[in-house]
Protein backbone atom coordinates (compact mmCIF):
# COMPACT_ATOMS: atom_id res chain seq x y z
CA UNK A 1 0.00 0.00 0.00
CA UNK A 2 2.76 2.37 1.07
CA UNK A 3 4.53 1.42 -1.93
CA UNK A 4 1.53 2.11 -4.28
CA UNK A 5 0.64 5.44 -2.75
CA UNK A 6 4.51 6.58 -2.95
CA UNK A 7 3.70 5.92 -6.61
CA UNK A 8 0.84 8.05 -6.96
CA UNK A 9 2.70 11.00 -5.76
CA UNK A 10 5.80 10.63 -7.78
CA UNK A 11 3.16 10.12 -10.92
CA UNK A 12 1.59 13.41 -9.70
CA UNK A 13 4.60 15.39 -8.99
CA UNK A 14 5.57 14.56 -13.01
CA UNK A 15 2.07 15.61 -13.88
CA UNK A 16 2.20 18.63 -12.43
CA UNK A 17 5.60 19.81 -13.88
CA UNK A 18 4.89 18.76 -16.84
CA UNK A 19 2.02 20.97 -17.18
CA UNK A 20 3.87 23.25 -15.82
CA UNK A 21 6.20 23.52 -18.25
CA UNK A 22 3.84 22.70 -20.88
CA UNK A 23 2.55 25.84 -19.72
CA UNK A 24 5.77 27.85 -19.65
CA UNK A 25 6.50 26.70 -23.55
CA UNK A 26 3.34 27.73 -24.78
CA UNK A 27 3.79 31.26 -23.10
CA UNK A 28 6.83 31.52 -24.50
CA UNK A 29 5.46 30.40 -28.20
CA UNK A 30 2.57 32.64 -27.62
CA UNK A 31 5.12 35.77 -26.72
CA UNK A 32 7.19 34.80 -29.67
CA UNK A 33 3.97 34.67 -31.73
CA UNK A 34 3.09 37.71 -30.69
CA UNK A 35 5.56 39.66 -31.37
CA UNK A 36 6.00 38.23 -34.72
CA UNK A 37 2.56 39.32 -35.84
CA UNK A 38 3.03 43.20 -34.04
CA UNK A 39 6.63 43.45 -36.57
CA UNK A 40 4.75 43.64 -39.77
CA UNK A 41 2.23 46.12 -37.93
CA UNK A 42 4.97 48.35 -36.46
CA UNK A 43 6.59 48.70 -39.68
CA UNK A 44 3.71 49.58 -41.80
CA UNK A 45 2.65 52.02 -39.15
CA UNK A 46 6.47 53.71 -38.95
CA UNK A 47 6.62 53.77 -42.78
CA UNK A 48 3.22 55.08 -43.53
CA UNK A 49 4.54 58.03 -40.45
CA UNK A 50 7.50 58.71 -42.45
CA UNK A 51 6.23 58.75 -45.58
CA UNK A 52 3.56 61.51 -44.10
CA UNK A 53 6.88 63.50 -43.40
CA UNK A 54 8.34 63.62 -46.50
CA UNK A 55 4.79 64.41 -47.90
CA UNK A 56 4.86 67.16 -45.62
CA UNK A 57 8.17 68.45 -46.28
CA UNK A 58 6.73 68.05 -50.57
CA UNK A 59 4.00 70.43 -49.08
CA UNK A 60 6.16 73.36 -47.21
CA UNK A 61 8.83 72.90 -50.42
CA UNK A 62 5.51 73.94 -53.12
CA UNK A 63 4.21 76.24 -50.70
CA UNK A 64 7.59 78.66 -50.56
CA UNK A 65 8.12 78.22 -54.42
CA UNK A 66 4.78 79.26 -55.15
CA UNK A 67 5.95 82.41 -52.68
CA UNK A 68 9.16 82.71 -54.83
CA UNK A 69 7.71 83.16 -57.75
CA UNK A 70 6.62 86.41 -57.35
CA UNK A 71 9.32 87.58 -55.25
CA UNK A 72 12.04 86.57 -57.10
CA UNK A 73 15.19 83.87 -55.56
CA UNK A 74 17.20 86.93 -53.84
CA UNK A 75 16.59 89.85 -51.49
CA UNK A 76 14.90 90.63 -48.54
CA UNK A 77 11.23 88.93 -48.85
CA UNK A 78 12.95 85.56 -50.66
CA UNK A 79 14.99 85.76 -47.43
CA UNK A 80 11.89 85.96 -45.23
CA UNK A 81 10.34 82.81 -47.09
CA UNK A 82 13.76 80.55 -46.39
CA UNK A 83 14.06 82.18 -43.03
CA UNK A 84 10.21 81.23 -42.44
CA UNK A 85 10.38 77.61 -43.90
CA UNK A 86 13.95 76.96 -42.18
CA UNK A 87 13.05 78.13 -38.26
CA UNK A 88 9.53 76.52 -38.34
CA UNK A 89 11.00 73.15 -39.34
CA UNK A 90 14.04 73.41 -37.63
CA UNK A 91 13.86 69.96 -35.93
CA UNK A 92 14.13 68.21 -39.35
CA UNK A 93 15.22 70.89 -41.70
CA UNK A 94 18.96 71.81 -41.37
CA UNK A 95 18.92 74.94 -43.92
CA UNK A 96 17.06 76.55 -47.37
CA UNK A 97 18.13 77.24 -50.02
CA UNK A 98 17.55 79.45 -53.55
CA UNK A 99 19.61 78.40 -56.93
CA UNK A 100 19.70 79.64 -59.91
CA UNK A 101 19.25 78.39 -63.50
CA UNK A 102 22.84 76.97 -63.42
CA UNK A 103 22.80 75.64 -59.66
CA UNK A 104 24.81 78.65 -58.25
CA UNK A 105 23.61 79.06 -54.69
CA UNK A 106 22.00 82.52 -54.32
CA UNK A 107 20.80 82.80 -50.65
CA UNK A 108 20.33 80.61 -47.80
CA UNK A 109 18.96 80.49 -44.37
CA UNK A 110 20.21 79.84 -41.71
CA UNK A 111 22.61 82.39 -41.84
CA UNK A 112 25.01 79.66 -40.22
CA UNK A 113 25.65 78.62 -43.75
CA UNK A 114 25.38 81.81 -45.54
CA UNK A 115 29.07 80.89 -46.35
CA UNK A 116 28.11 78.35 -48.92
CA UNK A 117 26.41 81.15 -50.99
CA UNK A 118 27.81 81.25 -54.31
CA UNK A 119 28.44 77.45 -53.93
CA UNK A 120 27.69 75.37 -57.42
CA UNK A 121 25.85 72.28 -56.64
CA UNK A 122 24.10 71.80 -60.36
CA UNK A 123 26.14 68.70 -60.47
CA UNK A 124 24.45 66.64 -57.59
CA UNK A 125 22.76 63.73 -58.38
CA UNK A 126 18.91 65.83 -57.23
CA UNK A 127 19.62 68.60 -59.53
CA UNK A 128 20.33 66.99 -62.55
CA UNK A 129 17.42 64.63 -61.90
CA UNK A 130 15.52 68.05 -61.20
CA UNK A 131 16.63 69.74 -64.45
CA UNK A 132 15.87 66.34 -67.17
CA UNK A 133 12.03 66.27 -65.63
CA UNK A 134 11.34 69.65 -64.20
CA UNK A 135 10.28 68.12 -61.03
CA UNK A 136 10.61 67.76 -57.61
CA UNK A 137 13.80 65.59 -56.59
CA UNK A 138 15.32 64.12 -53.67
CA UNK A 139 18.76 63.31 -53.26
CA UNK A 140 20.62 60.00 -51.71
CA UNK A 141 22.82 60.30 -49.18
CA UNK A 142 25.63 62.77 -50.19
CA UNK A 143 28.26 64.92 -48.90
CA UNK A 144 27.18 67.95 -48.79
CA UNK A 145 28.80 71.90 -49.48
CA UNK A 146 28.07 72.21 -45.63
CA UNK A 147 30.63 70.24 -44.95
CA UNK A 148 28.47 66.92 -43.91
CA UNK A 149 26.24 64.05 -45.17
CA UNK A 150 22.54 64.54 -45.43
CA UNK A 151 19.86 64.51 -48.01
CA UNK A 152 18.55 67.08 -50.56
CA UNK A 153 15.14 67.95 -51.28
CA UNK A 154 14.66 70.39 -54.18
CA UNK A 155 12.30 71.75 -56.45
CA UNK A 156 11.74 74.13 -59.42
CA UNK A 157 10.94 77.65 -59.48
CA UNK A 158 9.20 79.45 -62.12
CA UNK A 159 7.99 82.90 -62.26
CA UNK A 160 4.71 83.91 -63.22
CA UNK A 161 5.36 84.01 -66.78
CA UNK A 162 5.87 79.76 -65.92
CA UNK A 163 9.54 80.39 -66.71
CA UNK A 164 12.17 78.35 -64.78
CA UNK A 165 14.14 81.03 -62.86
CA UNK A 166 16.09 78.49 -60.63
CA UNK A 167 15.37 76.35 -57.36
CA UNK A 168 14.66 75.90 -53.39
CA UNK A 169 16.22 73.11 -52.21
CA UNK A 170 15.95 71.96 -48.35
CA UNK A 171 18.62 69.70 -46.44
CA UNK A 172 17.65 67.17 -44.06
CA UNK A 173 19.00 64.40 -41.86
CA UNK A 174 17.41 61.21 -42.14
CA UNK A 175 18.00 60.31 -38.37
CA UNK A 176 16.27 63.39 -37.48
CA UNK A 177 13.60 62.78 -39.80
CA UNK A 178 13.12 58.79 -38.85
CA UNK A 179 14.14 58.58 -34.98
CA UNK A 180 11.31 60.72 -33.59
CA UNK A 181 8.64 58.06 -34.75
CA UNK A 182 10.25 54.44 -34.61
CA UNK A 183 12.12 55.27 -31.13
CA UNK A 184 9.27 54.22 -28.94
CA UNK A 185 8.47 51.52 -31.65
CA UNK A 186 11.29 49.27 -30.46
CA UNK A 187 10.23 48.64 -27.39
CA UNK A 188 13.85 46.92 -26.40
CA UNK A 189 12.51 44.04 -28.35
CA UNK A 190 13.44 45.51 -31.88
CA UNK A 191 15.36 47.15 -34.05
CA UNK A 192 14.52 49.39 -37.00
CA UNK A 193 16.90 50.53 -39.74
CA UNK A 194 16.34 52.31 -42.97
CA UNK A 195 19.25 52.42 -46.29
CA UNK A 196 19.43 53.37 -49.53
CA UNK A 197 18.76 50.65 -52.49
CA UNK A 198 22.75 50.59 -52.32
CA UNK A 199 22.82 49.20 -49.12
CA UNK A 200 23.96 52.20 -47.55
CA UNK A 201 22.24 53.05 -44.01
CA UNK A 202 20.53 56.01 -43.93
CA UNK A 203 19.15 55.52 -40.05
CA UNK A 204 19.63 53.30 -37.59
CA UNK A 205 19.11 53.65 -34.24
CA UNK A 206 23.05 54.15 -33.62
CA UNK A 207 24.13 56.96 -35.25
CA UNK A 208 27.35 55.65 -35.68
CA UNK A 209 26.06 53.58 -38.25
CA UNK A 210 24.93 55.76 -40.66
CA UNK A 211 26.33 56.23 -44.23
CA UNK A 212 27.95 52.71 -44.15
CA UNK A 213 27.14 50.55 -46.42
CA UNK A 214 26.69 46.68 -45.95
CA UNK A 215 28.22 45.61 -49.22
CA UNK A 216 31.87 47.41 -48.59
CA UNK A 217 32.35 48.79 -45.41
CA UNK A 218 35.12 46.45 -43.65
CA UNK A 219 32.63 46.56 -40.68
CA UNK A 220 30.21 44.33 -42.36
CA UNK A 221 32.86 41.82 -44.25
CA UNK A 222 32.54 38.31 -43.63
CA UNK A 223 29.19 38.57 -42.65
CA UNK A 224 27.70 37.12 -45.78
CA UNK A 225 24.28 35.45 -43.83
CA UNK A 226 23.36 39.45 -43.42
CA UNK A 227 24.77 40.97 -47.01
CA UNK A 228 22.60 37.96 -48.20
CA UNK A 229 19.75 38.95 -46.59
CA UNK A 230 20.21 43.06 -47.53
CA UNK A 231 20.62 41.82 -51.28
CA UNK A 232 16.92 40.27 -51.05
CA UNK A 233 16.16 43.94 -49.29
CA UNK A 234 16.98 45.86 -51.49
CA UNK A 235 16.16 43.85 -54.62
CA UNK A 236 12.29 43.29 -53.31
CA UNK A 237 9.65 45.95 -52.24
CA UNK A 238 8.90 44.18 -49.51
CA UNK A 239 9.53 40.78 -47.60
CA UNK A 240 10.55 38.41 -44.72
CA UNK A 241 14.22 37.06 -44.11
CA UNK A 242 16.22 35.62 -41.37
CA UNK A 243 19.82 36.77 -41.36
CA UNK A 244 23.14 36.17 -38.19
CA UNK A 245 24.07 39.21 -37.02
CA UNK A 246 25.35 41.10 -33.76
CA UNK A 247 22.54 41.56 -30.68
CA UNK A 248 22.39 45.45 -30.80
CA UNK A 249 20.09 45.23 -27.72
CA UNK A 250 23.39 43.75 -25.58
CA UNK A 251 26.18 45.94 -24.72
CA UNK A 252 27.99 42.60 -25.20
CA UNK A 253 27.34 42.25 -28.66
CA UNK A 254 27.26 38.41 -29.23
CA UNK A 255 26.15 37.13 -32.49
CA UNK A 256 22.40 35.93 -32.83
CA UNK A 257 19.87 34.51 -35.47
CA UNK A 258 17.35 37.59 -36.54
CA UNK A 259 14.16 38.04 -38.28
CA UNK A 260 13.43 40.63 -40.22
CA UNK A 261 10.56 42.52 -42.32
CA UNK A 262 11.31 45.08 -44.91
CA UNK A 263 9.31 47.73 -46.74
CA UNK A 264 9.26 50.44 -49.09
CA UNK A 265 9.12 54.26 -48.14
CA UNK A 266 10.33 57.44 -49.66
CA UNK A 267 9.14 59.75 -52.04
CA UNK A 268 9.54 60.75 -55.84
CA UNK A 269 11.27 58.41 -57.49
CA UNK A 270 13.75 57.75 -54.13
CA UNK A 271 12.68 54.45 -52.65
CA UNK A 272 14.21 53.62 -49.15
CA UNK A 273 13.96 50.47 -47.68
CA UNK A 274 13.01 50.23 -43.78
CA UNK A 275 13.63 46.71 -42.02
CA UNK A 276 12.47 45.76 -38.61
CA UNK A 277 14.73 42.99 -37.05
CA UNK A 278 14.09 41.43 -33.62
CA UNK A 279 16.27 38.07 -31.96
CA UNK A 280 15.16 35.16 -32.53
Amino acid sequence: MAKTKLLIILVTVIMVASIGFNAYQWNQNLSLTKQSNEMPLILIQSGAAINAELLKLDRLLSNACQQLSTTGLTGPEAENILNGLYTENSDIITNAATADKNGILLAVQSSEYGNITGQDVGNQEQNIEMHKTMRPALSNLIYLVEGFPGIVMVSPVFDTNKQFIGSLSIVFQPYQLIHPIVKDSTKGIYTIYALQKNSTLIYDANLEEQGRNIFTDEEYAGHTELQTFIHQVVDTQSGYGTYSYYDDLATSRPLVKKEAYWTTIGIYNTDWRLVIARNL
